[in-house]
C-alpha cells in the first residue's frame, strides 16, 4: 500500500468521524429542545435550523436504507451480504425511527400549546411581524425575547402560523353555529377583556420548573425576595419567569 492509499482511508476514516460527531449533536440538541419544550409552560422560539438539519438528516438515512436495502435484494442469493451489512442497517433503522419518534414528539407538544393558547399566540404572531418594520425599544425587547445564543429564531415557524389561523377560523365558526350566533353581539367576542376579565388564556409564567445549570460560570438568579446562585450541573426549583431569559441564552434546560 502505499502513501496514497494510507491517506485516502485516513481521510475516509475522518470524514466518518466527524460526521457520526455531527450526528450525534445535532440528536442531542434535539432532545434538549424536545425536554425544554416539554417543560416550559410557554411556547418557546422555533428551531428552525435544527429542525432543518434533523430533517435532511432522516431523509439521508431513508435513501440510504433504501439503496442498502436494494443492494441486499439484488446480492443475498449469492452470499455478498454478511451479518455485519446487516446488523448496520437495524442501528440505522433503530436512529431514525428514534429521531422520527422526538420530532413528532417535540412537533407535538408545540402544537398543544397552540391549541390551548390559540388567541394569545395569534397575537404574539403579529408583534412578531410588527417588530419587522419597528426599531423602538419595545420591539427590540420583542426580538430579544425570541434569541438565542445560535441567532435570531421566530415564534412560531410558517407552517404553525398558518394552522393557528386555520385552527381559530375552524374554532370561531364552530362556536358561532353553536351558540354565539343567539347571544347578543357584545357578548360573541372570544378576545373580550371588559370588566376586568381577560378571556384570552395566556402561559402561566409563574409555575415551577426543574432546571440545570450548564453555565461554566455561576450565574445569579434574582428571586421575588432573595436571589441564588446556580452553579453548573446544579439542580434548583424556580418558577419558570425567573430563568426564562437564561434559558434562551442556553445557560440553563429544563429537566
Amino acid at each position: 500500500m502505499d502513501i496514497d492509499d494510507i491517506l485516502r482511508e485516513f481521510e475516509e476514516s475522518s470524514n466518518k468521524q466527524n460526521e457520526l460527531a455531527s450526528t450525534t449533536n445535532i440528536a442531542q440538541e434535539l432532545t434538549t429542545a424536545m425536554m425544554n419544550e416539554r417543560m416550559a409552560p410557554e411556547l418557546l422560539p422555533y428551531k428552525s435550523s435544527l429542525m432543518k438539519s434533523i430533517l435532511t438528516h432522516i431523509t439521508n438515512q431513508q435513501q440510504f436504507l433504501l439503496d442498502s436495502h436494494e443492494y441486499g435484494d439484488m446480492n443475498s442469493s449469492n452470499g455478498v451480504i454478511s451479518d455485519d451489512f446487516k446488523l448496520r442497517l437495524m442501528i440505522i433503522e433503530t436512529d431514525v425511527e428514534r429521531t422520527s419518534y422526538l420530532v413528532r414528539l417535540y412537533l407535538r407538544t408545540r402544537l398543544t400549546k397552540l391549541n390551548k393558547f390559540t388567541l394569545y399566540y395569534i397575537n404574539e404572531s403579529h408583534k412578531e411581524n410588527d417588530t419587522d418594520g419597528d426599531n423602538s425599544a419595545a420591539a427590540t425587547a420583542r426580538a430579544t425575547a425570541t434569541t438565542t445564543s445560535g441567532g435570531a429564531s421566530m415564534l412560531l415557524s410558517p407552517e404553525e402560523k398558518d394552522y393557528i389561523h386555520q385552527y381559530m377560523h375552524l374554532l370561531t365558526q364552530l362556536y358561532n353555529n353553536c351558540f354565539l350566533k343567539k347571544l347578543p353581539k357584545f357578548l360573541t367576542l372570544l378576545d373580550d377583556n371588559v370588566g376586568g376579565q381577560n378571556m384570552t388564556i395566556a402561559p402561566e409564567l409563574d409555575s415551577l420548573v426543574f432546571v440545570k445549570c450548564t453555565s461554566d460560570i455561576p450565574i445569579a438568579v434574582q428571586l421575588d425576595d432573595d436571589e441564588i446562585d446556580m452553579e453548573k450541573n446544579g439542580v434548583y426549583v424556580v418558577k419558570y419567569r425567573f430563568i426564562r431569559s437564561l434559558l434562551a441564552t442556553e445557560d440553563v434546560v429544563l429537566i
